[in-house]
């Protein structure tokens, strides 16, 4: 993203006043006694620099660019991008542009977006925070910058979010699948220190030892985040025909059960007549997929409107920053056709003689 061009960088760079650039943008160059190649020159490097007078003028009045940033994990992630598509509807809705951008789960990329997004005078953000954001949190609570986290929060700092109890969405998909009578369910997850992933393993084992199951280790394969499309094709492939024990598998995001389907596809395991299948997070070939896959669906529409309200609100004064409100969203279990009562292979009876 480029640095976005602010009145003050005009002045700036031609070595001249603030107020001189806002009396020539408001055409009042003539009537304030600025000369001609002054006022020239102004507009020259307006033009030049891509500088939108109109919102330059509006800040300098309201003191709000009327925009706000959205720094999300993945832009081409289901979730998020339902998530970004809402939060713009929203913004549009009371006057405001959002302007976009996916970290990858990179702390790098994520300090570096926050920065240009404050250089570019937004007036609030939205952020899914990596694990390494800390620092920027606590930066961006000292400058008073409005802003929400949304899916998951750092530890120990108290700031405004929106996420969802990734625990209890995982219970409830484990304690499903054991109610249906399965009892070697695989974990299929990503190599990461997220508080969000370890509340989903923490469900999934919880509820395997409430229901007087062993957690077996070697029933969970976590893969790494870079290693996308087919490396963590193979990645699944190899961990399910090297446990053939396994009667269910639990995805613990959408995208690791899009591979997960292609994956069973490659290893001859039809769903759910050799394996059931449950994933973290609804994906529209969840529902188009035949049979249709089970999900714990997170509220994108309710997470979505709460964070970019609650926001608003905050630039607005309406609350004040100090006053960090925390909403914890429950899933919803939707229940489709990949995970049915398992049907028990009973021996045939002895034949009697006579």
């Amino acid at each position: 993203m480029t640095k976005k061009i602010s009145i003050k960088d005009i002045a700036k760079e031609l070595n001249i006043s603030i107020t001189t650039v806002s009396f020539v943008i408001n055409g009042k160059s003539k009537e304030m006694g600025i000369s001609p190649a002054t006022a020239s020159k102004v507009h020259a490097l307006i033009k030049k620099r891509g500088f939108n007078p109109n919102s330059a003028a509006r800040s300098l009045r309201t003191g709000k660019s009327k925009t706000i940033g959205l720094i999300i994990e993945d832009m081409s992630n289901y979730f998020f991008a339902h998530i970004a598509k809402i939060i713009e509807l929203e913004a549009y809705k009371n006057g405001y542009n959002v302007f976009f951008s996916s970290h990858e789960n990179s702390d790098h990329t994520a300090r570096d977006l926050i920065v240009k997004m404050k250089n570019s005078s937004v007036d609030g953000l939205i952020i899914t925070p990596t694990r390494g954001l800390k620092t920027e949190v606590l930066e961006l609570k000292k400058d008073k910058m409005p802003f929400v986290l949304i899916d998951r929060m750092i530890p120990d700092i108290e700031t405004n979010y929106i996420i969802i109890d990734n625990y209890i969405g995982a219970y409830d998909l484990t304690s499903h699948l054991v109610k249906n009578g399965y009892s070697n369910i695989g974990f299929i997850s990503i190599v990461t220190d997220l508080s969000m992933m370890d509340e989903r393993e923490r469900g999934y084992k919880e509820a395997l030892e409430n229901n007087n199951i062993k957690i077996e280790e070697k029933n969970i394969l976590k893969v790494l985040f870079e290693d996308q499309g087919e490396k963590t094709i193979q990645s699944i492939k190899t961990f399910v025909e090297s446990n053939h024990h396994l009667d269910a598998l639990f995805f613990a995001t959408n995208y690791l059960g899009v591979y997960g389907i292609e994956a069973l596809q490659q290893a001859g395991k039809l769903i759910p007549h050799d394996i059931a299948v449950v994933s973290f997070d609804d994906n529209d070939l969840f529902r188009l997929f035949t049979p249709s896959i089970t999900i714990a669906a997170q509220p994108i529409k309710e997470i979505a409107e709460q964070a970019i309200n609650l926001l608003l609100r905050l630039i607005n004064d309406d609350v004040k920053s100090v006053d960090e409100t925390g909403t914890v969203l429950k899933p919803i279990m939707v229940v489709r056709n990949s995970s049915p009562k398992k049907v028990s292979e009973k021996k045939p009876k002895p034949i009697q003689v006579a």
